[in-house]
């Protein structure tokens, strides 16, 4: 044989052990992925049959403001104290707590430093 026929040999030989290869591994991760989302399905269909009900709670303190609620020394109304509290009540769900002050934030920044805090905390 010439080596020219025999390099041709062994060229198609790589390619069809590499795509072959290839298919199989498509083969794999295709039925790997549609065993997971059966898996996943069917946890989801478990869930469901339970019966939800839901039960409105209660308010255990209620905040009442006044129409003329005073502002503090900071120069905050009094309605955005209240909304505050009610937040700070609401994310503790009943447990003790307790607000030792609210205020503004004193501290200037420059238009670099709010572009870069802005760029920072942006949701992707």
């Amino acid at each position: 044989m010439n080596n020219m026929t025999q390099a041709f040999i062994l060229l198609l030989a790589g390619f069809v052990v590499v795509f072959t290869v290839l298919i199989l591994l498509i083969l794999i991760v295709t039925i790997y992925s549609k065993i997971v989302t059966s898996v996943q399905h069917a946890g989801e269909k478990k869930k469901t049959k339970k019966k939800i009900v839901h039960i409105e709670p209660e308010p255990t303190n209620t905040v009442s403001v006044s129409e003329n609620a005073e502002e503090t020394d900071d120069g905050i109304p009094g309605e955005i104290i209240a909304v505050i509290a009610a937040a700070v009540d609401a994310m503790y769900e009943g447990k003790p707590h307790k607000i030792k002050a609210v205020k503004k934030q004193r501290i200037a920044r420059s238009a670099w430093s709010r572009a870069g805090i802005l760029d920072n905390t942006r949701p992707f």
